[in-house]
């Protein structure tokens, strides 16, 4: 019973409390484990935030196609809507969506006309072309046969040509006919989101706080505004193009001359592939003419560039959206290596689109800077 009491009296004691309060002092800010947890955890947020970036950049990346897609019917329902803006200001009793509706028909109108009007002349001269470009080519063969480049040259394509092509010509059908259906999804798409763009915008800009969400919406209409202008501007650039390709070929006296012009104010729209692609079908036809024909044609496509680059887009650009040309270089390399040929198409409207966001977003809201844009214009 002694026993009892004097243990009782020491388990009561300050004495016998003090291992405890060291114990319990030891647990603090400093304590090695909750040292050691505060780290696992920084740990676990850093690589959880580089796999969140990861698998978000890995979806961009698989998606890139449907994202140009979606980007492509975005500008061809502004296109719809400023060629619908034009057919308001001519009669203000035309509603906006049937507005757009004859800008849809106006443009397939177009497309339908040029089609009838060319095929039958492209019908007849590809005909005299595939009866006469044996000669043309087995010329430039033997010209080509004289140096040690041209004969590696030829070998290869020959090589190439002798190959199994199945499976290319397997690649080629496929290709066109997922080209056929992307043109047909845009042109639903932007014709659909041409006849109530507020249904996305407002939906846009819900994902915004209330108080930003007015700000979100002039934003947006600072994109399309500046979209507009540059779909202004391309297009009388286009034209000045075709305009011009089309009078030095009909002075040159090479058949399809307007069928030609035609064609380079449509692949004008492509920077820097355009204008090459679309000289080839000139010089085919000049080669029928002889070596000099195609010297002059050639200089005729690089004098209406020349002409374009140094005449024309500064006179345009003083009017509506200006880009450096090292922009507008860099933007049309990476847009094809992101999305090949479709990317370099609706690269120059992708770099428009960045740098308005730039300057309203960063420049404007984030840095204060208002005059940039006035000096600027």
């Amino acid at each position: 019973m002694l026993d009892f009491i004097r243990n009782t009296f020491q388990a009561a004691s300050p004495a016998a409390r003090t291992p405890s309060t060291h114990s319990n002092a030891s647990k603090g800010p400093f304590d090695p484990k909750q040292q050691s947890d505060g780290f696992m955890t920084r740990v676990l947020i850093v690589v959880g935030t580089v796999l969140c970036v990861g698998l978000l950049l890995w979806f961009l990346w698989a998606s890139i196609s449907i994202l140009l897609l979606s980007f492509g019917s975005v500008l061809f329902a502004v296109l719809l809507r400023a060629i619908g803006r034009i057919f308001c200001r001519i009669s203000s009793k035309i509603p906006q969506k049937l507005a757009v509706t004859l800008a849809l028909l106006l443009l397939i109108g177009l497309i339908t006309g040029f089609v009838m009007l060319a095929a039958p002349r492209i019908s007849e001269q590809a005909s005299t072309l595939s009866s006469n470009l044996p000669a043309a080519v087995n010329k430039i063969e033997s010209q080509l046969e004289e140096t040690q480049w041209g004969h590696y040259i030829i070998d290869k394509v020959r090589s190439d040509a002798s190959a199994p092509n199945l499976s290319r010509m397997t690649g080629y059908v496929g290709s066109f006919l997922g080209i056929v259906a992307n043109t047909v999804v845009l042109l639903i798409a932007g014709f659909f989101l041409a006849l109530d763009p507020n249904l996305y915008v407002n939906g846009f800009t819900r994902l915004f706080p209330i108080a930003r969400r007015q700000r979100a919406r002039e934003v947006v209409g600072c994109v399309v505004q500046q979209l507009e202008g540059w779909l202004l501007g391309q297009f009388i650039a286009m034209l000045a193009v075709g305009i011009l390709t089309w009078a030095g070929l009909m002075l040159l006296g090479i058949p399809l001359a307007l069928v030609l012009g035609v064609l380079t104010f449509i692949l004008d729209f492509v920077p820097f592939i355009g204008p090459i692609v679309a000289a080839v079908p000139g010089v085919l036809l000049a080669v029928l003419q002889g070596p000099e024909m195609m010297l002059y044609v050639g200089l005729v496509y690089l004098g209406v560039q020349q002409v374009e680059s140094y005449v024309v887009v500064p006179l345009v650009q003083q009017r509506t959206v200006s880009v450096p040309p090292v922009l507008v270089l860099l933007g049309a390399l990476l847009g094809g290596v992101l999305g090949g040929l479709p990317g370099t198409i609706i690269a120059m409207p992708t770099l428009v689109t960045f740098m308005t966001l730039i300057q309203e977003l960063y420049i404007k809201d984030a840095l204060g800077d208002h005059q940039s844009t006035d000096e600027n214009k």
